[in-house]
């Protein structure tokens, strides 16, 4: 099911049991922990203009709603305040079958192979991170908002960073 809310910069593909509690950060069925979730779980990245990954989201569709992909997103628009030219799409999955999920990419006519564990991505947004100091930047904050979401965001990740044994219950929103 392709989920396209004008409001939200992301396009998602979700399984349609999504908002029935259907559980998309698993392997082979089983729900993973914070600590599985940051050791394993990850991404591809791939870059196109927003034509392309419309169309690849399409044919994505079939792989998300027989549970062989967990889910994607991309970018409704290049993020330039980050300094991208391109959207990207993310197909995310568990590292043990992401060779799996890239022959179904490569089935797609994707080449280049571009993989990221979620944790890089926590990394990248928690203090001192490179995706949330770029940002801070690009928005011209002054130092006390920007030590506010700062703290905001390592108050958030801690849900995940703090508690490896609990079940992973998504990204902090």
């Amino acid at each position: 099911m392709i989920v396209d809310q004008p409001q939200s910069h992301f396009i998602f593909g979700y399984h349609s049991e999504i908002y029935k509690g259907y559980q998309y950060i698993a392997y082979q069925g089983k729900a993973l922990t914070n600590r599985e979730y940051l050791e394993h779980w990850g991404k591809w990245l791939i870059p196109g203009d927003r034509n392309k990954l419309d169309a690849l989201a399409i044919k994505l569709d079939p792989y998300v709603e027989s549970s062989v992909i967990a889910c994607f997103k991309y970018d409704r628009r290049p993020l330039t305040n980050l300094r991208l030219q391109e959207c990207f799409m993310c197909v995310f999955c568990d590292d043990r079958n992401r060779d799996e999920i890239w022959k179904l990419l490569a089935m797609q006519g994707e080449r280049l192979k571009a993989w990221i564990h979620d944790r890089e991505t926590v990394n990248m947004w928690l203090p001192g991170g490179r995706l949330l100091e770029n940002w801070i930047r690009s928005e011209k904050l002054d130092e006390i908002k920007a030590e506010e979401i700062r703290n905001d965001s390592r108050d958030r990740f801690s849900q995940i960073l703090d508690y490896p044994d609990r079940p992973f219950a998504g990204w902090p929103q």
